[in-house]
């Protein structure tokens, strides 16, 4: 389907910002009813950034969060925790989530041509995981012959080096792309024996073939292989005392999608799919004083994948998406029960229509059937609509059913980490007969609410609005507003359901009934002059367990004064809600670029409030993080202890000479960092970076 300069509201300046994950089909920005967020290469390169998650982290609403051991990180949207948003590379799911988090770190940025990040829930078109969001890393295809050679050393030793070649004929073009990327690591806590984050390297590897095999036909095919090593030295604390271990870790992730496009006609075209992928990783570790193997942890995850899904064009007024697939998934990990592989299969069909027919709105709908061989089925119906008022005001707003299953983890753990301080981690499907075995052994000292059975756990449900408008207020000033609020059903949650006669946590899995986030984003872009962009984004979110707040109505909360131990109930103003999110994020940016001269800049400073940390255990290297509760009532209020609020400080300035480019620039310029809490942040980090490009004519001009 062509793209429509009508349903663009501004016109010329948007029609190259083209976003297909919203919608599964090519649609331009200002013709999207729901919000996204575009990140394209420019602005890329001008803040200097090499991995994902440095993109990610300085998005309004996006907030990257560190798993507690300080080896990976997530992104938290609209509230949500990390294992709610999919991430996808040109459509098709990253794996490898054995934490929960899927380590955005991996990703390198060096081939990326933008960053489609689509807030609010998917499930209607990419089912599970996708209940909070989805980010689509969309990678560059060759329309010329090019070649593109990067490097950037940075502090903590680090060096990145990228090379990319493309070849662009009449028919075909092929790219290839290379990265590798190494650090020293960084240490946060002096006092304690090993780094924060150990030192580690890793390489990348990509490719892509497109051919177009005649006038209605065209064949993709594409691969990625990543591979790294870790080296890990620290201490291990376990009952009170504590082991210096040596050891290494390895990581390998690869992929392989051939896509065939057909278009049987100028109404409709189909798309038939194929992709898999697999994960794997190995972690030994062996004492110093005697070689002996002390921790191994593995894990291995193979998904594939098989869609077709056509789209058909009755007219400029209305065009329907329908598609099928099928998904088989495995896991073998020495963290689930007994090593064996588990698996789970999916089949489902989804449906879309916009319609057009009046020109100042245009509609969504649609849908998605799952059908899973753990969980059963699940529908997730949307609706999104879009109304233009005029050429500088355009309203926005969609609803819509989100789902997430309950994954491998939270259904087999079966994992006790004696790296961590010792704790005991179980899935539902194997707590029970592993908590009559501590039984027997006269292990279990008490039970955290008494000796309550677990359940059976069901997928989490959530049903979400976004609202909002585009507000053009002058031809060099716009304001982008969004509402939204979601509701969630049987969120699934990790908590403590005893405690060993070692004073150590047995961990489990079980559905909150109902939990809240609602909050505002805004963003608002000025082109000051010509050459000086500047951008304003800030979020308000409150996330909180509705049955607190409905307990709270009803006087039955209270909090006690550490100090006096006086008691009181807790009003509705004193509970701050659901741990590790902040109340107020943003962001305030200044983008300079000159063409005719080379010069480009930017200043950017990252805001993210305080927030509170719940009861967790330590880091890799045994450290205990307190948690907030100071009163003990199990809930974050405000008498309770919080990480402060704090701004990051980002620069950088580049200048282009011909086919050159140098890059200085020094990210978290007043080196904050909470070695405990906030172990992703390694201080001030000093970069320099060159990069040189070759161009030649397109061969098919």
């Amino acid at each position: 389907m062509p793209l429509r300069a009508q349903d663009d509201s501004t016109k010329v300046r948007e029609l190259e910002e083209v976003v297909i994950t919203a919608t599964r089909n090519e649609r331009t920005m200002g013709a999207l009813p729901m919000p996204v967020t575009l990140v394209q290469t420019p602005m890329i390169k001008t803040m200097g950034s090499v991995r994902l998650n440095d993109v990610l982290t300085e998005q309004t609403g996006l907030v990257v969060v560190p798993q507690v051991n300080g080896m990976g990180n997530g992104i938290q949207i609209q509230g949500f925790n990390p294992d709610y948003t999919l991430i996808l590379v040109d459509g098709e799911p990253l794996i490898g989530r054995f934490t929960g988090s899927l380590e955005l770190s991996r990703l390198t940025v060096g081939n990326i041509k933008q960053i489609e990040i689509v807030k609010g829930p998917s499930s209607s078109l990419y089912g599970s995981e996708a209940l909070a969001g989805v980010i689509n890393i969309i990678t560059e295809k060759p329309t010329s012959n090019t070649a593109k050679f990067s490097t950037r050393y940075a502090t903590n030793n680090t060096l990145d080096l990228n090379a990319t070649a493309g070849l662009a004929c009449k028919n075909w073009s092929a790219s290839i792309f290379g990265n590798r990327y190494s650090t020293d690591g960084y240490d946060l806590s002096p006092d304690v024996f090993g780094k924060t984050v150990s030192p580690f390297r890793n390489y990348t590897l990509g490719a892509r073939i497109n051919t177009k095999l005649s006038s209605k036909t065209d064949i993709s095919i594409g691969g990625r292989y990543f591979t790294e090593q870790q080296d890990y030295n620290f201490d291990v604390l376990a009952n009170s005392q504590s082991t210096r271990t040596f050891g290494s870790g390895n990581v390998n992730d690869w992929n392989f999608n051939p896509v065939i496009t057909h278009r049987f006609s100028e109404k409709f075209k189909a798309i038939a799919r194929y992709y898999t992928t697999g994960y794997t990783t190995d972690t030994y570790l062996k004492r110093q004083r005697d070689d002996s193997i002390t921790y191994t942890d593995n894990f291995d995850q193979k998904f594939t994948r098989y869609e077709v899904n056509g789209e058909y064009f009755f007219n400029d007024q209305n065009i329907t998406t329908i598609g099928a697939g099928f998904i088989d998934e495995n896991v073998t990990t020495s963290r689930y029960a007994n090593g064996r592989q588990e698996f789970q299969r999916t089949q489902y069909l989804f449906a879309q229509h916009e319609w057009n027919g009046w020109k100042p709105l245009t509609i969504i709908v649609g849908g998605r059937f799952d059908y899973n061989s753990i969980y059963g089925e699940q529908l997730s119906p949307k609706l999104s609509a879009r109304f233009e008022l005029n050429p500088k005001v355009i309203f926005k707003a969609s609803m819509g059913v989100g789902f997430k299953a309950p994954d491998f983890r939270q259904l087999y753990y079966n994992f006790f980490n004696a790296a961590g301080g010792g704790y005991t981690v179980l899935g539902t499907e194997v707590a029970k007969t592993r908590i009559q075995d501590f039984e027997q052994k006269g292990l279990i000292a008490s039970y955290v609410n008494g000796q309550q059975p677990l359940g059976k756990l069901e997928a989490e449900r959530s049903l979400s609005f976004n609202a909002g408008a585009r507000l053009a207020l002058l031809q060099s000033l716009s304001w982008d507003i969004n509402l939204f609020r979601n509701t969630i059903n049987n969120l699934i949650d990790l908590q403590p359901v005893a405690f060993t006669t070692a004073n150590q946590t047995i961990y489990s899995y079980r559905n909150i009934k109902r939990a809240l986030t609602q909050g505002i984003e805004t963003d608002l872009s000025y082109q000051v002059v010509k050459n000086v962009s500047l951008s304003l984004g800030y979020q308000m979110l409150f996330a909180k367990d509705r049955d607190v707040t409905d307990a709270i109505d009803r006087g039955e909360v209270f909090w006690r004064d550490p100090a006096t131990l006086q008691t009181q109930r807790l009003t509705q103003g004193e509970y701050f809600g659901l741990y590790n999110r902040s109340r107020h994020t943003g962001n305030f940016k200044i983008f300079y670029k000159n063409q005719s001269s080379g010069w480009e800049g930017s200043l950017r400073v990252i805001y993210r409030g305080k927030f509170g940390v719940g009861d967790v255990q330590g880091n890799i290297q045994g450290q205990t993080i307190p948690p907030s509760d100071r009163n003990n009532n199990s809930i974050l209020d405000s008498y309770d202890s919080f990480v402060p609020g704090y701004a990051l400080v980002n620069l950088s300035v580049a200048k282009t000479i011909q086919q050159i480019r140098l890059q200085l620039g020094v990210d978290n310029l007043f080196d904050y960092t909470n070695p405990i809490f906030i172990s992703n942040l390694p201080g001030r980090l000093v970069y320099a970076s060159v990069s040189f490009s070759l161009f030649e004519k397109s061969n098919n001009q």
